[in-house]
């Protein structure tokens, strides 16, 4: 009697859209608010090893993110539809937080110093309009307003970091440029045609950070220390997750693999410089987990990590301006906690969920234009589940459909 084939389980054959990675971020949100409100609180700082959980939560958040981003371009066929979805999901809630740093809690902040509001809105330079202006092409200039937030616990004394009402934003830049660089690759047929030069890259950007590290950092113009540490960090983070999400079909799906994973994970943060090998452990074991977790519902309807983590600091510092701190750890976690749950809520509803159904619009120029496309070059669309179109080349429509299925 012929044996029977079994298949081997891979990441593309377990993962489907009852995942848990929603939950998953949302557990990274939490813990970025819990450790900056152990330090923005005055109470310490919380790390284990040479490293810290808030950082690595972001780590997280961009190896998650270059899975997802990647497989969102792969879905949606036309590189402006992708810009234009990652622009409706990133850019109105930011541009909420700025005006309301700049015009709810820094004035906040300059009465309880001052007694009053005169001079607030005049103030220059680095007042709250040129706050506004400033950063809201995503590219933080300047963090506080008008010398807002004073006599707070962050930055620390002796301290290189800027005095900060949002220090969270600063990683949206990076986040900015991923989308970008995914964009330009759709645009060169290279995610879909050729992933292997993805790995290239990848695997050039390791090179890099090895040879800064064994080496000196080297600049190049625009590209100085600063961009090549994010790049080494973020991008090489982000391009991880991709690389799973492309060769999904070939990485197994293995307890065993995950917890070698995480050992690895464990043991990179008492490293000097974690990087040199957390970053694929990482992608890997936030991939699993969401997979194996019970939570796959969790977050499909309502996702409130962003939220979280663009409106939490401001809260946090606030608090700290008018010395919430100083009634204990409990009063301080239970009023920021409480205060940034709510505020991520009305973003959601009010501002994220909102943008977010406008994902299908297009100019009326366009909308006449796709039927006639249709008309002339049969066959070349096919619909997406979630309503989006997909431009497929006969030669990789097979690659695509496998990719989908991750």
């Amino acid at each position: 009697m012929p044996r029977q084939k079994t298949t081997k389980a891979t990441i593309a054959t377990e993962f489907n859209q009852n995942n848990g990675l929603h939950f998953v971020r949302f557990t990274f949100a939490m813990t970025i608010i819990i450790f900056h409100m152990w330090t923005l609180g005055g109470f310490g700082v919380i790390r284990f090893g040479k490293y810290d959980p808030g950082s690595l939560a972001v780590d997280g958040f961009f190896v998650i993110s270059g899975f997802l981003i990647t497989r969102s371009r792969v879905r949606t066929g036309s590189t402006a539809r992708f810009i234009w979805h990652r622009a409706l999901r990133i850019l109105p809630a930011f541009w909420v937080s700025l005006i309301a740093v700049a015009f709810l809690f820094s004035p906040l902040a300059w009465y309880h110093v001052r007694g009053s509001l005169n001079g607030y809105l005049t103030v220059h330079p680095r007042g709250p309009i040129d706050y506004v202006l400033a950063n809201s092409l995503i590219k933080i200039r300047f963090y506080d307003i008008a010398g807002t937030p004073s006599g707070v616990y962050f930055p620390p004394p002796n301290s290189s970091l800027p005095t900060s009402w949002n220090g969270s934003m600063w990683t949206l830049y990076w986040d900015a440029l991923c989308y970008l660089g995914v964009a330009i690759l759709g645009i060169l047929g290279i995610i879909r045609k050729h992933p292997l030069i993805i790995v290239g890259i990848t695997i050039s950007t390791w090179a890099s950070l090895i040879y800064c590290q064994l080496v000196e950092k080297f600049s190049i113009g625009p590209f100085n220390g600063e961009f090549i540490d994010g790049t080494n960090r973020f991008i090489l983070l982000f391009l991880a997750g991709s690389v799973i999400f492309l060769y999904a079909d070939k990485i197994p799906f293995s307890g065993t693999l995950a917890i070698l994973c995480g050992a690895t994970v464990i043991g990179a943060m008492f490293l000097k410089e974690p990087h040199l090998i957390i970053d694929f452990p990482l992608a890997y074991l936030c991939i699993w987990v969401s997979i194996r977790l019970p939570f796959r519902h969790f977050g499909m309807k309502h996702d409130f990590s962003y939220g979280l983590y663009i409106f939490s600091f401001p809260i946090q510092q606030l608090a700290a301006v008018y010395g919430v701190e100083k009634h204990g750890i409990v009063a301080y976690f239970a009023l920021c906690l409480s205060g940034i749950i709510l505020v991520a809520m009305l973003s959601w509803f009010g501002i994220e969920r909102p943008a977010l159904r406008l994902k299908n619009w297009a100019p009326p120029p366009l909308k006449v234009a796709q039927p006639i496309r249709q008309l002339f070059m049969p066959g070349r669309n096919h619909s997406e589940p979630d309503g989006t179109i997909t431009t497929t080349e006969p030669r990789t429509e097979e690659l695509t459909q496998r990719r989908e299925s991750a």
